[in-house]
């Protein structure tokens, strides 16, 4: 397997994509950013996160990245009414961009032998 520290020196074009992304979607955006943070944090270690420990809106985000990155059946009708009652759509949206970027580049990097101690693109 690859060990590469830095993959994103390789490339500079990949470097930039990034870097747009984490300033466009996973450091700012519509979706309240302690929330988005949250959930990211979920999705990098989720044992580090007692789900349990929250709700309303924190829990329906950590319950929506859930099923992004694990189970997608967990999107259900419940789901998606407690989601509506709680973000507008452009946060849904925003907040399900956030997961899925997330969730590629921890997946990218672990590809690589990078895993999350590597250097992420700035």
């Amino acid at each position: 397997m690859a060990h590469i520290r830095d993959p994103f020196a390789l490339h500079d074009g990949a470097r930039e994509t990034w870097g747009f992304v984490r300033e466009r979607v996973l450091r700012s955006g519509i979706a309240d950013q302690h929330v988005k943070e949250l959930a990211l944090r979920y999705v990098d270690d989720p044992d580090s996160v007692d789900v349990d420990a929250y709700s309303g809106r924190e829990r329906a985000a950590l319950d929506w990245a859930h099923a992004i990155v694990w189970d997608a059946d967990r999107a259900d009708d419940e789901l998606w009414e407690r989601l509506h009652e709680l973000f507008s759509e452009e946060e849904l949206v925003d907040l399900g961009c956030a997961v899925g970027f997330e969730l590629g580049l921890t997946h990218f990097l672990q590809t690589l032998g990078a895993g999350p101690q590597a250097d992420r693109p700035t």
